[in-house]
């Protein structure tokens, strides 16, 4: 059909059609895949530390992440504020005028909340935290990935509640999301 339209019309070449695409301007991480990634200073390229939590604000926004640095008889854990990471790939994260400092107050880490229950504001269990996506240029959770027990992971199955599902509450009796 198409060899014999291209006869009847001599001259016609077929262009293709430009799709304009949404284009994505940040990249998605979890906290499981920040773990343990060595932080170097972007100038000097002196290590840091090694990322060993993740911290987030109380209302759900990612703050930065949590080093621990090793020292002779003891490990010191000190703060990287969002805004100091330059960069972040596969091994390791570069970090500009990183001004170390204690943990925040006001905030909690990944590692008090993973494996605790997420409900909804009327108590309905969606499921235990397995890990946060973040946004790390936005400075914002993006989804959380729930699991309903060890045996639902080993048939695959797995939930992923986004955004949308904003936190409302995270505390020692669970997380409680909107939504």
């Amino acid at each position: 059909m198409w060899k014999s339209f291209q006869s009847m019309a001599p001259g016609f070449s077929a262009k293709p059609i430009r799709v304009q695409q949404k284009v994505v301007d940040h990249t998605l991480r979890t906290c499981h895949a920040a773990e343990g990634r060595t932080v170097y200073d972007e100038h000097n390229r002196r290590s840091l530390g090694m990322i060993s939590d993740v911290c987030f604000s109380l209302d759900g926004r990612f703050l930065g992440f949590v080093l621990e640095q090793k020292r002779l008889f003891h490990n010191r854990h000190l703060f990287l504020e969002a805004s100091d990471i330059k960069e972040m790939d596969q091994e390791a994260v570069a970090a500009a005028e990183a001004h170390l400092q204690p943990l925040p107050k006001s905030c909690f880490t990944f590692e008090q909340i993973k494996m605790q229950p997420v409900k909804s504001p009327d108590g309905e269990m969606f499921g235990l935290l397995e890990d946060v996506y973040f946004c790390l240029d936005k400075g914002i959770i993006v989804a959380y990935e729930l699991t309903d027990g060890f045996f639902s992971d080993l048939a695959g199955r797995r939930q992923v509640r986004r955004a949308a599902d904003t936190l409302i509450e995270a505390g020692k009796d669970g997380i409680v999301l909107n939504g």
